[in-house]
């Protein structure tokens, strides 16, 4: 949570969402980091910041699953387990 009590508000206009199975013309309207709404004309509280996404791609933060936290390397063990290391 934010040290002051105002909210962070954010709201991505008329950009392509990308999700895993599908994209489609859709809004994003975001409030202190966390995704609220995706979809046509939300409804969202005033004093938000307004991103024009027209034409562009909006995508989830990538992920990178590839960690070799389990293995060995040169006879050396990770001091980070996966968890701990997945978590920075």
């Amino acid at each position: 949570m934010l040290a002051n009590s105002a909210s962070v508000r954010i709201l991505i206009k008329g950009g392509k969402v990308v999700n895993d199975d599908c994209t489609h013309e859709a809004d994003v309207y975001i409030e202190n980091g966390i995704i609220q709404q995706v979809g046509r004309e939300l409804m969202i509280p005033g004093g938000a910041k307004v991103i024009d996404a027209t034409g562009k791609l909006v995508i989830p933060g990538g992920i990178d699953t590839s960690t070799h936290f389990h293995q060995t390397f040169m006879n050396a063990t990770c001091v980070d387990d996966f968890y701990h290391g997945t978590k920075q």
